[in-house]
């Protein structure tokens, strides 16, 4: 394979973003408005029992799939990375390609200076079908799962195989083939985690197919990801109503969903206690603060984090009039809920104190969302990955441009690498 670059359209940042001064985001204020600097550019029950058994299915009687794989890199070819999971400061996994594609896999050990392409054998596309794109879900440095869907804006059905590997990504093993209505598209992309190394989840997304329907498919898997079972279809089950904004499971029984575009009065959230078979609304109470709030505003909830069975958190915005957010918090599994005025932004939870609030406005936290510490404004939307209050990563966007960029200082400066696949 000729070597490619893709400097074409890398974004330009400075190598290093001046700090910015800090100021709190408390209950008196509302969003950071001209004071801030200016953007520079650039459970008690088993964990080994999810309650959904998958059929058993030996790996020696998996079908490979059949077709030219998705070919490597040659070392040397600088790359752009489109979602990074990083796992330590200096080991973690990278999704991209070329042009702003998203079908290699990759792994770094050097803070994301070079990658090494460990591509599972995935089925490359013809020439008349939708190029693919990779999802994927990471545990450590050498443990990982992956699944393909297809770039395209059309719903069709898909034979669904889910990548494993735990020697990262030195070689990679299918799991049973399962098929779908659907997998995800470019709009609604699928989502996959795990709990540990043998239990895990996909979902399935559609898209808005009227009535305030958008259909899923919830699939669980208790042995790796070498047999997957559905926990529940568009057919039959729960979930199948509003947009699932965010999905998160703390074991393989409790999970958590956020729901957006519903004609309820009061945000709620899903909660399943049995692996995802069954999913009980619950309405979140109004702010303290604003008792009233849900009767005069539409609000929906996102960004779902769970720590453990009991400690969690979810944003709420309401997208009208006042245009607010907050960030609802509980230690006991939602039996009671905390909420605190919210800067805007993806919730990311690094313990139950600390968290960031991530878009172009940064803010950290470390009182467990009681008060928010604005921390940098920048001109790209990214997403981020932190393994600590300091060290963190980000794949920005700025129109069609992309970028990896780091921090050592909790994003209070921002440093452009260039990202090369190395042997």
């Amino acid at each position: 394979m000729d070597k490619r670059v893709a400097i074409g359209i890398i974004l330009v940042f400075t190598a290093l973003i001046g700090s910015a001064c800090n100021r709190a985001f408390s209950e008196e204020q509302s969003e950071p408005q001209s004071e801030q600097p200016k953007a520079e550019q650039p459970s008690e029950e088993s964990a080994d029992d999810p309650g959904v058994e998958p059929t058993a299915t030996s790996v020696e009687d998996t079908e490979l799939p059949q077709g030219p794989p998705i070919a490597h890199f040659d070392p040397d070819t600088l790359i752009l990375i489109t979602n990074i999971q990083m796992i330590t400061q200096e080991r973690g996994w990278g999704i991209g390609g070329l042009d702003g594609n998203a079908d290699h896999i990759f792994r770094t050990q050097d803070g994301g200076q070079t990658w090494k392409d460990v591509t599972p054998p995935e089925p490359a596309p013809g020439e008349e079908e939708p190029t693919k794109a990779a999802i994927g879900y990471f545990l450590d440095p050498t443990t990982g799962w992956v699944a393909y869907y297809e770039q395209s804006v059309e719903v069709r059905p898909i034979q669904l195989r889910v990548w494993g590997t735990s020697d990262g990504g030195e070689s990679w093993v299918p799991s049973q083939a399962i098929d779908l209505e659907f997998l995800g598209n470019a709009d609604y992309p699928p989502s996959m985690g795990f709990e540990d190394a043998d239990n895990g989840w996909l979902v399935a997304r559609h898209g808005p197919a009227g009535m305030h329907k958008y259909p899923v498919y919830v699939l669980r898997t208790a042995d790796g990801g070498r047999n997957w079972k559905m926990a529940i279809t568009p057919a039959e089950g729960a979930l199948q109503s509003c947009r699932k904004s965010g999905i998160v499971f703390a074991t393989p029984r409790l999970g958590w969903a956020t729901l957006a575009d519903c004609p309820v009065v009061a945000p709620e959230i899903a909660v399943t206690q049995d692996g995802g078979q069954n999913w009980e609304a619950i309405a979140l109470p109004a702010p303290q603060s604003r008792p009233e709030l849900f009767e005069t505003e539409l609000c929906e909830s996102h960004s779902p984090q769970l720590i453990t069975d009991l400690i969690g958190a979810v944003v709420v915005t309401c997208r009208t009039g006042l245009l607010l957010n907050y960030v609802y918090t509980t230690s006991d599994a939602g039996q009671t809920w905390d909420s605190y005025l919210y800067p805007g932004g993806e919730l990311t939870l690094l313990s139950q104190q600390t968290a960031f609030a991530f878009d172009r406005h940064i803010h950290e936290t470390l009182d467990g969302g009681q008060s928010w510490d604005f921390v940098k404004t920048v001109q790209w939307d990214g997403q981020f990955s932190f393994v600590s209050e300091e060290v963190g990563w980000a794949v920005a966007r700025q129109g069609e441009a992309l970028a990896l960029v780091n921090t050592t200082n909790g994003g209070r400066t921002w440093n452009l690498l260039k990202p090369v696949v190395t042997s």
